[in-house]
């Protein structure tokens, strides 16, 4: 055992990398795009800057959404009594062999959809005409501040989180600019100014998902009724050789499930907000902005080497060219892990909503999938990083969603299942919607799904395995979440004709495979039903002191009785459902059935080996968020060489990929679906996370999957479970050192391993504990390799 603390410690001397171009994105001329734009955001406001010295400032609000406070209940299409009956049949059909009836019955019980997450409008700073001289943009990642360049000529944009205000401040510009703003909303009135204006917007009652092109995009509410409004004030000075722009955005959005608040309070906010922040020096301003987010920008670094000093599309223009991204330009790979903090940062910060499909930015009226929150996959990736890359400030908005949820979800486990407990499905929104969705014609195989609840309770557990989560929320956040979902999840489970516990009528989300000449999506006890119904359940026994609490009995009770895992471990793979099936798409984007192995941790090595032929009849290739899953996925089975091949295609040029299911990315490093949703962005920053240090098996591993073409590098600030900070060093692909510091309550002994060797070490909270290579070369070998089945299938650390 290593027991040496180092108290007087310096950090590990880094690469002088170029943090110029590094840590920035440099584009030379202006944005003529939305995907050429540049995003800025606080969790609450998002601009996206384009244009060039004439600015286009793109506005979003994070609460300016479609739709009103449980005006949702009007689209349910059946009666409680026949919604249960129809369910009722639809399991009788399908364990009778009859799937396509099954689905017929279903489609029969859906509401209509989620709503839309909408643009607020278009801030326009100066007369457009061609800039005298080259224009270049930058984005510091580590500042988030926006600059762009023409001669003398400088503009910075921010969106600060302490002042709640977008600022737009132009040095030795052309005098003073004028200032435009357009929205697609329904603009109710406008008051001008001396230095500004005041706009107050409508959004519409209902926006109808692309996906339904015979219902209107639109429906505006009618003399009486409500739906959110919001208040853009933009006012200006001047201040020396500065001109200062200041806007501010408020609604009248209170809550998922509370009423709407009267618009002159947001009025109100808005016009102070634009007050206080005129008052303050602009350097006041920037530096408190700048002091906000580097708190939680800078508590991670990763160092893969020197950054060119060309722009960044230059950048990537070369390292395509080359074949391998990652060997001709390593620092790329480390800028996109950076890019995709700063957009979870930017997108979810406290107190606000989590990020959505394009977490806090959006132009569009009908964005593509309505830009919500779809929970089968998407939301919960977006924070898949958060707890590793020490932001568990980001998860504080999805634990209040799901708080949210569980009210909402109540109420269709009792009209839906007649189930006690809370459920929800795979679509969401600002107004916690928990429905299944379709309109009565949706396909079954995406819009049947009642395991969100169970899915988003591990983010919770997670919370707390991590050691992020505050004193007490174990007891009385997770736990009665966790057991409300829990208690759906019993009523839920029937007995399959095997005597098992299973699922029935079941989904694999948005999966599908042939039964004679039909194509249906509805089975029997998906394999992720059962790794997420076993999870959750475990989570309820393991959050019980009481032994004889009758739920905790019923969990355990179920739990001898539900399929495990490894039980679908067959020599082609891992099954899907409950029987092997002919699949329609073999090469289809998600990865459902592998969830026990990523992001859960019930894997056993049976499982894994077969994780790794289903892997691979998968496929590589496919959606950005996709391409990320299984970035992570082949990082928890420890193949660096697929993390190269990965890498690869995750850095392609979407616009020059964009047919299909061919993920990318566009001129502004947004991931590519196709079209651009932040999961493929956020998602990555998990995968590389998992291919420098992982924690599910109970120890630490330190460079599990780290590719060849990374081969020297060290990583600042990580996080293992149950609490660990962990820095790291390599040399030639080989460990130098790690340093780890506990967090108050993580003290203790830890298992530290790398390349199958490891020690055992003491770690604490008031100082650093360096272990080097040779500390772990030179350990007993008694505990090398531990049964990894002893670790797996255990639940969540809770």
């Amino acid at each position: 055992m290593v027991d040496r603390v180092h108290t007087d410690v310096k950090p590990f001397p880094r690469r002088r990398a170029r943090r110029s171009s590094g840590r920035r994105l440099v584009f030379d001329g202006q944005a003529d795009d939305w995907l050429e734009a540049l995003p800025l955001g606080n969790g609450r406001l998002g601009a996206m800057c384009g244009g060039g010295m004439h600015a286009v400032l793109d506005l979003n609000e994070e609460t300016l959404w479609s739709g009103a406070p449980q005006r949702d209940e009007r689209q349910r299409r059946v009666a409680a009594a026949e919604a249960q009956d129809l369910l009722l049949r639809a399991r009788a059909a399908v364990l009778a062999g009859r799937p396509q009836e099954a689905e017929e019955l279903l489609a029969r019980r859906q509401s209509d959809y989620a709503q839309a997450f909408l643009p607020v409008g278009r801030l326009v700073v100066g007369a457009e005409q061609p800039d005298p001289v080259d224009v270049v943009r930058t984005l510091d990642l580590q500042t988030a501040v926006h600059e762009t360049r023409a001669g003398e000529a400088i503009a910075e944009t921010f969106v600060s989180q302490p002042a709640q205000v977008v600022v737009h401040a132009i040095t030795g510009g052309r005098g003073d600019p004028a200032l435009d703003f357009t929205s697609p909303l329904r603009e109710t009135s406008r008051d001008v100014l001396d230095d500004g204006f005041v706009v107050r917007l409508q959004a519409p009652l209902d926006v109808a998902p692309g996906h339904e092109p015979s219902m209107p995009a639109a429906t505006w509410p009618e003399p009486g009724e409500r739906s959110v409004e919001a208040v853009v004030v933009v006012r200006r000075r001047a201040e020396q050789e500065r001109v200062v722009i200041v806007a501010a955005i408020e609604t009248t959005y209170a809550g998922p499930t509370a009423p709407l608040s009267p618009i002159a309070e947001a009025e109100s906010r808005a016009r102070q907000r634009v007050e206080d922040a005129l008052r303050e020096p602009y350097e006041r301003l920037r530096d408190e902005h700048v002091h906000a987010h580097r708190t939680l920008f800078d508590r991670v670094q990763l160092d893969l080497g020197p950054a060119p000093d060309l722009p960044t599309d230059e950048r990537l223009s070369h390292a395509r060219a080359s074949g391998d991204v990652a060997a001709a330009d390593p620092d790329l790979v480390a800028t996109l892990f950076d890019y995709g903090r700063y957009l979870l940062i930017s997108s979810a910060r406290p107190g606000g909503l989590p990020a959505n499909l394009q977490g806090v930015w959006n132009a569009e009226m009908r964005p593509p999938w309505s830009s919500n929150y779809t929970l089968n996959i998407n939301a919960e990736m977006n924070c898949w990083a958060s707890e590793v890359t020490d932001l568990p400030e980001t998860v504080d908005p999805l634990i209040r969603f799901v708080e949210a949820l569980a009210e909402r979800g109540a109420v269709t486990a009792a009209h839906d299942y007649g189930a006690p407990g809370w459920t929800a499905h795979h679509n969401s929104d600002a107004w916690a919607f928990t429905a299944t969705t379709g309109a009565g014609h949706g396909a079954v195989k995406w819009s049947f799904w009642p395991f969100a609840g169970a899915w988003l309770t591990r983010h919770l557990t997670e919370h707390v395995a991590f050691g992020a989560a505050p004193e007490g929320f174990a007891a009385d956040t997770l736990r009665p979440l966790a057991r409300g979902a829990a208690r759906f999840m019993l009523s839920w489970l029937t007995e399959t004709p095997d005597g098992a516990l299973g699922t029935a009528p079941s989904t694999s989300p948005e999966n599908a495979f042939r039964t004679g000449d039909a194509e249906v999506g509805v089975g029997v006890s998906s394999t992720m039903d059962i790794s997420l119904a076993r999870e959750l359940l475990e989570t309820v026994v393991a959050l019980e002191d009481d032994p004889a609490d009758p739920l905790a009995r019923e969990a355990r009770r179920a739990l001898d009785r539900i399929p495990t895992p490894a039980s679908r471990v067959r020599a082609d793979g891992v099954l899907e459902w409950d029987r092997a099936v002919d699949e329609a798409d073999p090469a289809h984007r998600h990865v459902s059935h592998l969830y026990a192995l990523y992001p859960g941790a019930a894997a056993d090595e049976s499982f894994e080996r077969a994780a790794a032929v289903s892997l691979d009849r998968r496929g590589l290739d496919s959606t950005g968020w996709s391409l990320a899953w299984k970035l992570a996925l082949w990082a928890r089975l420890g193949r660096s060489d697929r993390v190269s091949a990965l890498i690869e295609l995750v850095f392609r040029d979407a616009h020059a990929n964009a047919a299909g299911h061919a993920g990318g990315l566009y001129p502004n490093l947004f991931a590519a679906h196709p079209p651009f949703q932040i999961d493929g962005n956020l998602g990555y920053v998990a995968g590389i996370a998992e291919c420098l240090v992982q924690s599910h098996r109970g120890r630490i591993e330190l460079l599990p999957a780290v590719p060849s073409t990374l081969g020297a590098g060290s990583v600042r600030g990580l996080v293992a479970r149950p609490g660990i900070h962990v820095d790291i060093e390599w040399l030639d692909g080989a460990l130098v050192e790690t340093r780890l510091r506990a967090r108050p309550g993580a003290e203790g002994c830890v298992r530290v391993e790398w390349a199958g060797h490891g020690v055992d070490v003491i770690v604490e909270c008031d100082a650093e504990i360096i272990v080097t290579r040779g500390d772990i070369d030179d350990a007993p070998r008694d505990r090398a390799g531990d049964d990894r089945s002893a670790q797996a299938g255990r639940g969540p650390m809770v």
